[in-house]
């Protein structure tokens, strides 16, 4: 018989299983530490009853005072001839509590007048929404409400409603309509399947397809392809989903090495800080404890954050060569259409009545001896920019006819008009606002031609030639002759790191550095009132409310505080997210790669600022309900009397409150909740609102049906929003360790949710898009240095308490963390610049020979067919036949071909079969099996 053999694993698959044998191990450790811990307490565990149990065997002496450390038996119980305990206020030590009867609880402290027989402890009177308690009873009486609410003659205070009501009917009665509206047009027949169809078919060709080849139909890129490793929208997109990946990486490794270090140093690292408050006497031994492990556990702490620091730091390092080099090699190993143009700079302005294509083509040729196949000039049409645009849509219905509107018209002229309903007047309605009946008649031939004729250059050109070697040796010889002459001036040439469809041409007009740096201190202005808006209308009344709600007894904001607290952030959150979309674009940027780097940045900063005031309200409220509970420092000392930031914020009370704070803030409210509703709201519910008003309205046709399905576009937003990601995930450092790992792998479990959904949003979801530079990757890594200072700061401000060299007392300790913040971001930021650059690599490119005609064949986007001042001059002054056509998504078959001006491209077939959903889903799982089952597999060779 034929020997079995077995495919030797790869290095990743060795790695991958190594991490998941690891991991199930630690796994297993922590489940039995865990388990036997529940075991042991479930096995003298008593049946439910209240907390105090009256007549059991008690170890404590009426009216003598006791002490509760961290070391207190909470089985100690009081006698039951004085059954309540009480906190002693009359004693100078802290801590101290008396067991005493009901009625003397105020005799040891003149606040707790209700005796609790559940917790059997004496308290001070608790009232929701209470101002001010009556403290004359012995029961839960309130002396005067929180603002909005009412005091009941039981003493309990009640919403008053007087301003909700209105508010919420409002609302109730708009979403009321919608949704009637929305059910209303859902149940209709269906009237207009041909414009359906269209529409479907023009969303599903705009999308994002694997390159053309001659004779066969575009095909869309499989739903499993690696976009890690493929290149579907431009090496930009790559270093995208690598930076997504290595951030999933790297939390995971945080997990895991808090995991072992909880595993193999001490189990109370699982917990710390997360055990529940309860009564003053269990917060007593709260804090005890808290602080006694924390400072005895402190040595770990800092060691793991010292060590999460060194190797996050080295992480963004390898991290920043392996993109370089990535992105080098995608540049070598493709070819792209930015290998064969040059840009030009210098170019004397030009008259649109002038022939300044040809001219500018036959210098060229004479000046280089290299062949050119066509120039593309940048002309400044800003001012035009909406007649431009209608007078290419026109020219689109002329080769893309619309069908034949169905008729309305009866044929009865003499039949009465209809009577006036509601169904009728929301008809007429959704008439006027779903469908714009006022086509854009744009201008005549001749006020076109005019118009070009009339026009001025700018100072760039897009010079083609036939292989980027000729290219090459162009920019070499133009440099070495200091130029090129050309009608008084000096043309230079240099290569350009872009794709034809990633520039701008309407910004070429008046755009120069100054401007564009005033357009971004102005846009600086509008953020910074948008910001300033939303924090007076919004944020300040919040903030407000929460700091004048009554916090004594341990209150907390009820739910319609969290309700209003997240709409707060999520509004905050929009407004900066359209705000900086629109400034990115008032800068007018030549080129989409800068743009979308400026608003990653300004996305990223304003989302900062408000995260920045979350976590100080939220430092707010915790302070005033650390307060409110009475708790005190590990020596007594009461909160109101620590005037030391620092020191406050190192108590454990606070240090207790503000982990569990930061971690429901981080997770799922910021990792995951909003990226769930995030398909839903921007993908799912407009393309189905889409097709509801395009299948029952049959006057929508053509390429208003079309608009109504169109896929969104495609921004690099994602960047900021994993940023600030990482920014709150560094913030659980500062606090006990017990939510670390739950942070943490909270995280990796969100961001692989992200990976996917921006997986198939890319492959599926988007119209076709393109980034093909590393500028804001690169940005990106700028952005995470933040982070990895945040982390050495916590490394100092940890290791301040302990035995490392040093203390420093109060807030001295501030400025020497944020001097070692700076000083962080300076070491990163030189290395970044100077140290990274050296470790790239520029391979030869053997596909050199390549030519412009071949790679146009199957590449729609060229620097002709984007510009849409060259295709018009190509068909009003040129007068080319055909003339060269302007491409847009979604209707590349309509381009044809004119080799002398350099068009090539043929798409007659268009796209081939449209698939469904479903038909989708089928696919994408016979792939994933076919390759599960390929790696999983035996070889099996037969020897004769």
């Amino acid at each position: 018989q034929a020997p079995w053999r077995f495919k030797l694993p790869s290095l990743t698959e060795i790695v991958a299983a190594a991490t998941f044998i690891c991991t199930i191990r630690a796994a297993m450790r922590w489940m039995v530490f865990n388990v036997g811990s529940v075991v042991s307490g479930l096995a003298v565990a008593q049946p439910m009853q209240p907390l105090w149990p009256f007549g059991q065997t008690h170890n404590l002496v009426c009216g003598e005072p006791f002490i509760v450390t961290s070391s207190e038996d909470t089985r100690k119980q009081c006698p039951s001839s004085c059954p309540y305990y009480v906190e002693n206020m009359v004693a100078i030590e802290a801590c101290s509590f008396v067991c005493v009867e009901a009625k003397d609880c105020t005799r040891w402290n003149p606040y707790a007048t209700v005796a609790d027989d559940y917790h059997g402890t004496c308290r001070y009177p608790s009232v929701s929404h209470c101002k001010k308690m009556a403290f004359g009873t012995s029961a839960d009486v309130c002396a005067e409400c929180q603002d909005g609410f009412r005091l009941e003659s039981s003493g309990l205070c009640h919403a008053s409603y007087w301003v909700v009501i209105p508010v919420l009917g409002t609302m109730f009665c708009i979403a009321g309509m919608l949704i009637g509206w929305l059910v209303h047009m859902i149940y209709r027949p269906v009237t207009n399947p041909e414009g359906l169809e269209r529409a479907e078919k023009f969303r599903a060709m705009s999308k994002l397809h694997q390159p053309k080849e001659r004779g066969h139909s575009r095909a869309p890129w499989p739903i499993l392809t690696n976009l890690c490793r493929t290149l579907v929208a431009g090496p930009g997109l790559r270093l995208h989903f690598n930076f997504q990946a290595a951030i999933i990486c790297w939390a995971l490794c945080v997990a895991l090495g808090w995991c072992y270090m909880a595993v193999t140093v001490d189990g109370d690292l699982w917990i710390l800080g997360t055990r529940p408050f309860g009564t003053p006497r269990e917060n007593c031994q709260l804090v005890s404890w808290g602080y006694e492990t924390q400072h005895r556990l402190l040595w770990a702490k800092v060691h793991f954050t010292y060590w999460v620091y060194l190797l996050s730091f080295a992480a963004c390092l390898f991290h920043s060569i392996r993109q370089l080099r990535s992105f080098q090699r995608a540049d070598v190993e493709n070819k792209t259409m930015m290998d064969f143009a040059a840009f030009v700079k210098g170019l004397p302005v030009q008259q649109g009545e002038w022939r300044t294509e040809e001219q500018l083509k036959a210098v060229m040729e004479e000046n280089l001896g290299m062949a050119v196949v066509n120039v593309s000039i940048a002309w400044d049409f800003s001012t035009n920019k909406e007649l431009v645009e209608n007078t290419l849509k026109n020219q689109l219905r002329l080769k893309d006819p619309l069908p034949t509107f169905p008729s309305s018209d009866t044929g009865d002229t003499g039949m009465e008009p209809k009577p006036v309903t509601l169904k009728r007047l929301l008809e007429d309605i959704e008439h006027q606002v779903c469908i714009d009946e006022a086509v854009q008649e744009g201008a005549t031939d001749d006020d076109i031609t005019d118009l070009l004729m009339n026009m001025t250059s700018s100072s760039n050109a897009i010079a083609v030639f036939e292989t980027q070697k000729m290219r090459d040796e162009a920019v070499a010889a133009c440099s070495e002759r200091g130029g090129i002459d050309f009608q008084n001036g000096k043309l230079m040439l240099e290569e350009i790191q872009c794709e034809p469809d990633t520039v701008m041409w309407e910004n070429f007009g008046q755009t120069s550095v100054y401007l564009q740096v005033k357009r971004i201190c102005i846009g600086l202005c509008c953020i910074f009132a948008a910001f300033t808006c939303w924090s007076v209308v919004f944020f300040l009344p919040y903030a407000y409310s929460v700091y004048t709600f009554n916090y004594d007894n341990g209150q907390t904001p009820g739910l319609l505080y969290s309700v209003a607290f997240t709409m707060v952030v999520v509004l905050g959150n929009a407004i900066m997210y359209e705000v900086c979309a629109r400034v990115s674009d008032f800068v007018q940027f030549r080129f989409r790669d800068t743009r979308e780097t400026l608003y990653m940045i300004l996305y990223t900063i304003a989302c900062v600022f408000n995260v920045l005031l979350d976590l100080g309200l939220t430092y707010l409220m915790t302070w005033e309900i650390a307060k409110g509970l009475d708790f005190r420092t590990y020596f007594g000392v009461t909160l109101h009397d620590v005037t030391s930031i620092s020191d406050s914020f190192e108590t454990y009370a606070m240090q207790r409150v503000l982990g569990e704070n930061a971690f429901t803030y981080a997770f799922p409210c910021t990792f995951l909740v909003p990226f769930l509703l995030e398909p839903i709201i921007t993908i799912w519910a407009p393309y189905k609102l889409g097709q509801i008003i395009v299948r029952c309205h049959p006057h929508i046709q053509g390429h208003d049906a079309e608009a109504f399905l169109m896929c969104k576009p495609m921004d690099m937003g994602r960047y900021a929003d994993i940023v600030v990601n990482i920014i709150l995930s560094t913030v659980i450092l500062f606090f006990p360790g017990g939510y670390t790992h739950r942070l943490f792998f909270g995280m990796v479990l969100s961001h692989v949710f992200i990976y996917v959904f921006d997986h198939v949003r890319v492959l599926r979801c988007v119209i076709a898009f393109r980034f093909t530079s590393m500028e804001v990757d690169w940005w990106s890594q700028v952005l995470l240095i933040p982070c990895c200072g945040v982390i050495l700061s916590c490394v100092v401000f940890k290791a301040n308490t302990g035995d490392y060299g040093y203390y420093l007392e109060g807030d001295a300790i501030i400025p020497v963390c944020v001097a070692v913040f700076f000083l962080h971001i300076a070491v990163h930021l030189s290395v970044l610049l100077y140290v990274v650059p050296l470790f790239g690599q520029k391979e030869p490119d053997e596909s050199a020979q390549l030519t412009y005609a071949q790679f146009n064949e199957h590449e729609a986007a060229s620097w002709f067919s984007t510009n849409p001042i060259h295709c018009l001059r190509s068909q009003f002054v040129y007068k080319h036949d055909p003339p060269c056509g302007y491409r847009f998504l979604g209707k590349e078959h309509l381009l044809e071909v004119n080799e002398e001006i350099g068009c090539f491209y043929l798409d007659a077939d268009g796209l081939g079969t449209l698939k469904t959903e479903w038909d989708e889903i089928k696919d994408a799982a016979e792939d994933l099996g076919r390759h599960v089952s390929k790696r999983l597999s035996f070889g099996y060779s037969s020897e004769f």
